[in-house]
């Protein structure tokens, strides 16, 4: 049988209004109410009636955005996929997707990008942010304004953001170290290329993968260069440091890179080198199957960009808060053999 708002009601000691409020977010419930309530509701399983909740969301414009340094990376097709599908989901409510892309780890830009979607009165964004303390204070101050916000694909520090949704990135580089051990136990002298080391993932990728190397014999990081996440910016930083490096033996593509810095290497004739990458785009597949990489550990683009949106959706809409702070993917490794 069906739990109605009345038997919460009555189990909290409230009235029928108090509940409705609560259960739909609509305020004027004190928050040690609100939390009882919804802690009954889980406990009974209560469902909301979907028909009814969509169309009165449909009077509301719903809107949810996303904000990624996401233009010409073939990854972040697949999260924005991702998210697009899921809202797809919720056609019924009536709800729109915003998407802010980027390139280069552009600051202003994405306080530009942040301040225009609180301009254009989204109710939610999932964003994976540059971690400075400008994005910390605009993404808090949106917050305190009554915006849910997530990250997504990276984290940052000191906000008050629902929940990370993304890859465990110092798994990832402790799962890239741990495949080196593997194939090049003699000994590692790596050059890695990140995207940026102001995205907080990318610095904590780099620190598993560090982690792990320290722990080997003969094997240490040499030399660390930023691609922005741009194939002529990877090309270039990689090239300059295996020329200034030659004794690097190994390369840790640790975010995107991997098409440039290994056109880098051919170029220079040194095709014997080990190299490890992330995700699973077409390009980085051509580079696994032709033997040019060794490994990739794969982070779940789409899952990420899908529960986002489920984990908004769930937020604004169920007035149900995410189970856990931090929402990770998988870390799947492919090589040559399971393309």
């Amino acid at each position: 049988m069906s739990v109605t708002v009345k038997q919460i009601a009555e189990l909290a000691g409230v009235s029928r209004g108090t509940v409705d409020r609560a259960l739909n977010g609509r305020g004027n419930v004190r928050p040690e109410i609100e939390k009882k309530i919804l802690e009954i509701a889980r406990e009974m399983g209560y469902t909301p009636n979907r028909a009814g909740k969509a169309l009165a969301y449909q009077r509301k414009n719903l809107s949810f955005g996303i904000i990624a340094n996401a233009d010409g990376n073939e990854f972040f097709d697949e999260v924005m996929h991702g998210a697009q599908t899921a809202i797809e989901e919720y056609a019924d409510f009536g709800i729109t997707l915003q998407i802010a892309g980027g390139r280069r780890y552009d600051v202003t830009q994405q306080l530009e990008q942040l301040e225009q979607m609180r301009i254009a009165g989204v109710s939610g964004i999932a964003i994976s942010p540059i971690n400075l303390p400008e994005i910390e204070q605009k993404i808090n101050e949106l917050i305190d304004q009554g915006v849910r916000i997530l990250t997504v694909n990276s984290d940052i520090e000191n906000t008050k953001r629902l929940c990370y949704v993304g890859c465990n990135y110092h798994q990832s580089g402790v799962t890239a170290g741990g495949m080196l051990r593997l194939i090049r136990p003699q000994g590692v002298r790596a050059g890695i290329v990140t995207g940026s080391v102001r995205m907080l993932g990318h610095n904590h990728r780099m620190k598993g993968f560090s982690d792990v190397l320290k722990t080997m014999p003969d094997s240490k990081v040499v030399d660390i260069c930023e691609s922005l996440d741009e194939t002529e910016i990877a090309y270039q930083v990689t090239r300059e440091m295996l020329l200034a490096h030659p004794e690097i033996n190994t390369l840790y593509f640790a975010a995107a890179g991997a098409v440039g810095g290994m056109q880098a290497a051919i170029d220079l004739g040194l095709k014997e080198l080990t190299a490890i990458s992330c995700d699973d785009t077409e390009e980085i597949r051509k580079l696994v199957a032709s033997g040019l990489i060794q490994a990739t550990v794969c982070q779940e683009p789409f899952r990420q960009g899908y529960r986002a949106m489920q984990i908004l959706f769930d937020s604004i809409v169920n007035n149900t808060p995410p189970a856990e702070e931090f929402c990770y993917m998988d870390n799947i490794i492919r090589i040559r053999e399971n393309l």
